[in-house]
């Protein structure tokens, strides 16, 4: 456990956060992370913990939180239960949003115009610590726990709030109004009549919890009475016909526990580590809450409630109704690019900032809309306006106003985050483009001026790597709807850009992972199909040359498919080329991570901001 903090704290807060991480080498890199933004002034004068699971164990939620309180009390002994804490459960390999498998997504940007501090683009992180701060007063000491790669926008009426009920109560959740079938994916929170008369004031309040339904059916919900209806207003008649008939429910995000609560779970934690299993404190441990289970046995269950049960017995669950509110999602590649692009609510309710990058306000980076595929022509200022609005640029650099992002139709959304292009994009479909150098270089021949065609529905992530003494770079590319924990032993079982892993690596030429098919599960996480290179703009167009024979697309730079078949200037004509000791290396995802090279990561992250502030940048490394 590592802690990164400053003295002399005037701001009240939190008393201590903490991360989790599934590792000591995601401990070692948030903790670096932490520590710039802290030499940087972005973070309150608050303690910050950095924990990682036990090696070789799979904790869960609960688990994990319980390890946090666990390691907490070695550092404040019984003064822990006097304070107040919020653990955010940052750690996993964020698989399906690749992008944030090396840094964490609790690093990720989120461009919130109003958490700017100096030239930095805020990350989740600081919208963390901003979302829950009201909660912070609102509640006694006891422990907020949270998730890393969601988001809940709301509007806390502390005036309506029972603030004696929730000074008395053990564990107190917010409840967000969603859908049925949001609900069959979250918890949902039964109330007293389903808690509709709360939804129609529209203000917050406190409710007592009946029950707690985990990843419930509809029909499940119906029969526990947890849905319920909203219809209109004398002062909002025009909607009722729309709302009237609509159903939802109460669904969970963020907890919090007494310290009392936290005391009994500490010691059984204790008494019973290491854990056999997974403790999911969404499954195994709010289930057990609310007034219906009072009659419950432990017996009953075959599952860590059988455990969690007898601890929590009687405890006052306490549930704040936020009618006005959502909960976000940010944890896949598609949630991501939609959220940043055409999820309006949650861009107007943040105040996401659409481009952050050097061209802000600039007419260069603006939309030509492309009919089809066609030649392109420029149409109407309101139609690109609104492709305009489909993308997102995140503290990105363009080496020239020449440079431009082109779009195909307006329905292509786009993140653009931590790059540099130097050469305009042509974009068919979906877009990511993550810590990507897209500029002219030496060992990759290109036309200047020439438009690159991104294919459609694709991710494109580099990261720079250490192997063998060597500093690389490794670009990796995913289809956006890429089933990343999809596993097995057939190569024929696992798909990318339309194909079978077999028919990739056959197009590929990659004789030295062939017979990875004898492995006994095949992933796009550990499959080894992303060359190495020497500069971070190569290692994007190898990548790129890639996918463009994997998909058939003949696109693409002059000399790159030949780089990618060892005939770069310099190479020996080798079948897998030049870049590491004479021979070009193939790596997978699950290598990326390994070898990450953090310190050249944020280095060159660092360089990228002061090229953006300066005006400065780079066209051939």
């Amino acid at each position: 456990m590592s802690s990164e903090t400053e003295s002399g704290n005037k701001t009240p807060f939190w008393d201590a956060v903490v991360l989790t991480t599934f590792d000591e080498a995601q401990r070692v890199c948030f903790l670096e992370q932490v520590q710039r933004k802290r030499a940087s002034g972005q973070l309150p004068e608050v303690p910050i913990y950095v924990v990682a699971d036990p090696p070789g164990q799979k904790l869960g939620v609960g688990g994990s939180t319980l390890h946090v309180l666990s390691e907490l009390s070695t550092e404040f002994g019984s003064e822990l239960y006097s304070k107040k804490l919020l653990i955010i459960h940052s750690g996993g390999s964020s698989q399906r949003l690749p992008s944030y498998s090396v840094l964490g997504k609790i690093f990720a940007p989120v461009p919130v115009e109003g958490l700017r501090v100096g030239n930095a683009v805020p990350q989740m992180l600081d919208l963390k610590l901003a979302l829950y701060l009201p909660l912070c007063s609102l509640l006694g000491p006891g422990t907020l726990v949270t998730c890393a790669d969601d988001i809940e926008t709301y509007c806390l009426d502390r005036a309506s709030l029972d603030t004696e009920s929730l000074g008395g109560a053990d564990v107190v959740a917010l409840g967000h109004p969603s859908t049925l079938e949001v609900g069959t994916g979250h918890g949902v929170y039964v109330l007293q009549g389903g808690g509709a008369e709360v939804a129609l004031s529209g203000t917050s309040s406190v409710q007592e919890c009946l029950e707690v339904l985990q990843k419930p059916s509809i029909s499940a919900m119906r029969a526990s009475g947890a849905v319920f209806c909203r219809g209109g207003s004398e002062q909002h008649q025009d909607q009722q016909e729309e709302q009237e008939g609509q159903e939802e429910v109460w669904s969970d995000s963020v907890f919090w526990l007494s310290s009392g609560v936290c005391r009994r779970l500490l010691k059984w934690y204790r008494d019973n580590q290491p854990l056999p299993a997974e403790l999911d404190a969404y499954a195994h441990l709010l289930p057990c809450l609310g007034t219906r289970m009072a009659a419950a046995r432990a017996e009953d269950f075959s599952d860590f409630r059988s455990q969690m049960l007898p601890l929590v017995r009687g405890a006052s669950f306490k549930v704040i109704t936020l009618p006005q509110s959502k909960f976000y999602h940010l944890g896949t590649m598609q949630e991501y690019v939609g959220n940043f692009n055409t999820a309006q609510d949650f861009i107007s309710e943040l105040g996401i900032d659409r481009n952050t990058s050097n061209m802000r306000g600039s007419a260069s980076v603006e939309c030509l809309v492309k009919e089809g595929h066609g030649e392109g022509k420029e149409v109407g200022e309101d139609t690109v306006k609104h492709a305009r609005m489909q993308g997102t640029i995140i503290e990105s650099y363009f080496s020239s106003p020449d440079v431009r992002i082109e779009v195909q139709n307006t329905g292509t959304r786009y993140v653009i985050e931590h790059c540099r292009i130097g050469v305009t994009l042509r974009l068919s479909g979906d877009t990511i483009l993550s810590n990507c150098t897209i500029v002219p270089c030496p060992a990759m021949p290109h036309t200047p001026g020439t438009t690159v065609h991104l294919p459609a529905g694709t991710l494109f992530h580099t990261v720079p790597v250490t192997y063998q003494a060597q500093s690389l770079y490794i670009t990796v590319a995913f289809d956006l709807d890429a089933r990343m924990k999809a596993e097995s032993s057939d190569l024929r079982d696992v798909r990318a850009f339309g194909r079978t892993l077999k028919d990739v690596i056959h197009t590929l030429g990659l004789e030295e992972v062939k017979d990875m098919g004898k492995i006994s599960k095949i992933s796009l996480w550990n499959v080894n199909i992303f060359p190495a290179a020497k500069t971070a703009s190569e290692s994007f167009w190898l990548t790129h040359a890639a996918v463009c024979k994997v998909m058939g697309v003949s696109e693409g730079p002059d000399g790159v498919d030949g780089a990618l078949k060892g005939r770069e200037e310099g190479g020996d004509g080798h079948g897998n080329g030049v870049g590491c000791d004479g021979e070009r290396k193939w790596f997978s995802m699950k290598d990326v991570v390994e070898m990450k090279d953090l310190n050249t990561l944020l280095e060159d992250r660092t360089r990228l901001v002061m090229s953006i502030r300066d005006g400065v940048g780079v066209t051939g490394s």
